[in-house]
Formats: C-alpha cells, structure tokens, sequence
C-alpha cells in the first residue's frame, strides 16, 4: 500500500527563471511539485494525475526522477496535455498582466475542464493511504469526492486549495469545504483574501477558525505562518537561505512536505519545517528537483538548522 497520495495537475511549464533565462518544457504542476515534497521525506508516495496526447519522454523521464509510484498516472487519448508559462513578479507569484498570458490562461482552464470531466480510477495500492493530500481549486471534482471516502476510512485529507484571488470564482465554496480537511495551505493571496486581513497574526488567527486541524499559510521569500489546534501556538518559519534559481513549485513542495510531516508529528511547528526543507531543494534548480540518495542526510541538517530559527508570534 502507498502510505501517501498526492493528487494534482501534471503541466508542462515553460519557465522564465530568476535569472532572466527562459527554459522550455519543463515537468510542472502542483501533482509532480506536491509528490516530490513528500518523497523528501517519506519513500511510500504516489502520484495521481492526468495526461493527454502530447508527453514528450524528456518530461516523462523528468517524472521517473522524483522517484515516486507512477501507478496512479492516467493518460487520456485525444485530450491535450496541459501546458503553461511561468513568469514572475517581484513577490514571486506568477503574473499574468499581459493580454497573451490571459489568453494562454483561458485556453488553459478550458483544457483543465476537457481532462477533469474523465474522472480518475484509483489503483487498489492507493485506496488507504495515511495521508491523501490534494492539490486543486475544485471542491465538488471526482478526487475530492474520493478523499472524503478515504477520510472516513482514517486518512488524513490535506489540502491545497488552489482559489482565483483575481475573480474569487471559487472562494465560497472552498471556505464550505474546509472543515472537512484536517489540513491546509493555501498561498499568502489566498489567505489574505478570505480572511481579509494583511497582518499575519490577524489572518492566522483568522485561519484557525475555520475548523481544520492544521493550517500553513505560504509566503514566498518572506516564509510561512503555521498553527494548529493541539498545540494552539502560531509561528513564523523563516526560508531557509540558499541560492534562488526557479520558485516554480515551491509552494506545492513545501505543501506536500508539510502533510508527511503532520502525519508524522502532529506537531505544525516541525511540519511546517519540513515543508520548507521540499521547497529548498526545489527553488535551488531549474524546473522540478530530481530525487537523490543524499537529499535524507541534507534534509535532516536543513531542518536541524531551522527549527532553532522559528519563532511564534
């Protein structure tokens, strides 16, 4: 059995790096990015994810390098393979301020839309996992449905919730969902826009309300906040400082890390560490990090140093 399943979007990225350099099709979306951050620390991770017809082998074996269970892959014929552009502003969010990237991102949804109406069968390995953390903006989809079965069997259902903090489409009803999660971590925009708040204590304090377990807000260079209701303590995570290459997926990382380790230690001061250890192996290289032998030992003296550094609010 696979004892951690990460469900999201496989996108190949073209991406414009720190830099200033752009790179071309490149492994991305928040399935690959959110599994690698769990396989820092944990080798019982799979993927679920969709295709379409397009999958060039250079990307496939960029997949094979995160060595994570691939069974939960499902490719679809005569469906397109969804595919983007990364470009960043100086807060490191993606910016799609130019009329071609709105037109790249209306193509795009509508793709997602083509992919997301096929829904996903589970391998058996995949049917009781400790942890079935979800990357998605749709609450009602097929997966969604899925893990709350799974829940209710005893997984912990984590959740990344994906939101439109430009049109705010999905905000109601992912504010609905989110007492059925045990824990979440949504983007700094994210948290700011539901909670109305800006200053980080007040949207913390604002987040833990909202009826889940564990909470880890994300912002960019600036860190992460992270509370949970056994310990009722809120912290601020500081980056860990390393050479800044490519912030594509960090975020889905450092969510993914943050699930195994809450799993692990029911403790979000430690969880929230260990996501930030997946997303510095991630910011450090071009497109997504490849697993390596040597990442347990790094990770280890990464959260070593950090936790030391953490600080509650």
């Amino acid at each position: 059995m696979i004892d951690y399943v990460v469900y999201g979007k496989i996108i190949i990225d073209n991406i414009k790096l720190l830099s200033g350099e752009v790179i071309s099709e490149q492994l991305g979306g928040g399935g690959p990015q959110g599994a690698f951050g769990a396989r820092v620390w944990d080798d019982s991770v799979g993927l679920v994810t969709r295709i379409g017809d397009y999958f060039p082998a250079s990307v496939h074996e960029k997949l094979e390098g995160i060595q994570v269970d691939l069974e939960g892959l499902q490719r679809y014929e005569g469906l397109p393979t969804l595919q983007s552009s990364m470009f960043y502003d100086e807060n490191d969010y993606v910016n799609y301020s130019t009329e071609e990237r709105k037109a790249m991102l209306v193509s795009f949804r509508d793709n997602l839309r083509l992919l997301l109406a096929n829904n996903i069968v589970l391998p058996p390995s995949y049917s009781n996992p400790k942890v079935i953390h979800l990357v998605t903006e749709f609450v009602d989809e097929n997966m969604m449905l899925q893990a709350l079965e799974m829940k209710k069997q005893g997984s912990i259902l984590s959740l990344e919730p994906l939101v439109d903090v430009h049109q705010w489409t999905n905000k109601d009803q992912m504010i609905a969902f989110m007492p059925s999660v045990e824990c979440i971590s949504p983007d700094w925009p994210t948290a700011c826009g539901f909670s109305g708040e800006t200053d980080p204590l007040r949207v913390m304090k604002w987040w833990s309300k909202q009826g889940v377990t564990c909470v880890t807000l994300r912002d960019g260079r600036r860190g992460s906040y992270g509370w949970d209701a056994l310990h009722d303590r809120i912290y601020h995570i500081p980056i860990i400082e390393v050479p800044r290459i490519d912030p594509t997926g960090c975020g889905n990382s450092y969510a993914g890390g943050t699930a195994v380790g809450w799993e692990k230690f029911k403790d979000v001061k430690i969880a929230a560490a260990m996501g930030t250890v997946s997303a510095t192996f991630m910011i450090q290289v071009p497109g997504i990090a490849f697993w390596k032998e040597d990442m347990k030992i790094q990770a280890n003296l990464y959260l070593e140093r950090l936790m030391d550094s953490i600080q509650e609010l």
